[in-house]
């Protein structure tokens, strides 16, 4: 028993640095979203994913399972909050004496979205490094997320095109430096960009559609 706590407790410990970085990484985007969300150019980044996309990607590359999962959740989880609360904090310093609040029903609901979200991209994040079909597969869902994102939001609103544009480009130019060994596998992750970029519309939108039915109770 006790052989078997020990090094349970090990890796406890050789994990904690990588979610205290995921928890630092969480609030900082999830703070610069909400400052984002009163901005002007930046605005769109508040209303996508992709901030996240690429943070769960790096701190889930050449990561096992779990570690990747556990950073991924924390990650989210963080920024979660970090939006909800920033959101609140930037009304008021730009419209002082005007009643906000946090929504707890809100937040409870995108925790528990976090929480599936980070376990599915843990689950694929943790291959990104790899010099494999695995590892090719990763990015191209990492970079097919990103571009299926920044489509979904420039579709239904040109003006934030420029920015999403801006974002896709960065966040994938981020994925592929940590992510590609080789100019066969930089073939093999252009291989599978469309098909994931597909999948990736459906996944992108989920969200809108769960927070619609789950948030505001729409039919």
């Amino acid at each position: 028993m006790t052989q078997t706590r020990a090094p349970a407790a090990a890796g406890a410990v050789r994990w904690l640095p990588g979610l205290v970085l995921a928890a630092a990484g969480g609030l900082a985007t999830g703070g610069f979203a909400a400052w984002a969300y009163y901005a002007d150019f930046f605005r769109p980044w508040a209303h996508s994913f992709g901030l996240w996309i690429v943070l769960v990607a790096l701190l889930g590359a050449r990561r096992a399972v779990p570690e990747a999962v556990a950073r991924s959740v924390c990650a989210l989880a963080a920024a979660v909050v970090a939006f909800y609360v920033g959101k609140k904090v930037m009304y008021g310093i730009d419209y002082p004496g005007m009643p906000y609040a946090v929504n707890a029903h809100d937040l409870v609901v995108w925790l528990g979205l976090a929480l599936v979200a980070g376990t599915l991209f843990g689950w694929v994040f943790c291959h990104l490094g790899r010099d494999s079909r695995s590892g090719s597969v990763a990015a191209a869902a990492a970079i097919g997320l990103l571009v299926a994102d920044a489509v979904r939001r420039g579709w239904g609103h040109v003006d934030d095109a420029p920015a999403m544009a801006v974002l896709a480009v960065v966040g994938t130019a981020l994925v592929l430096a940590v992510s590609v060994r080789s100019v066969r596998q930089l073939a093999g992750v252009a291989l599978w960009v469309v098909p994931l970029t597909l999948l990736g519309l459906v996944l992108v939108s989920l969200p809108d559609v769960l927070e619609q039915l789950l948030v505001t109770g729409a039919p």
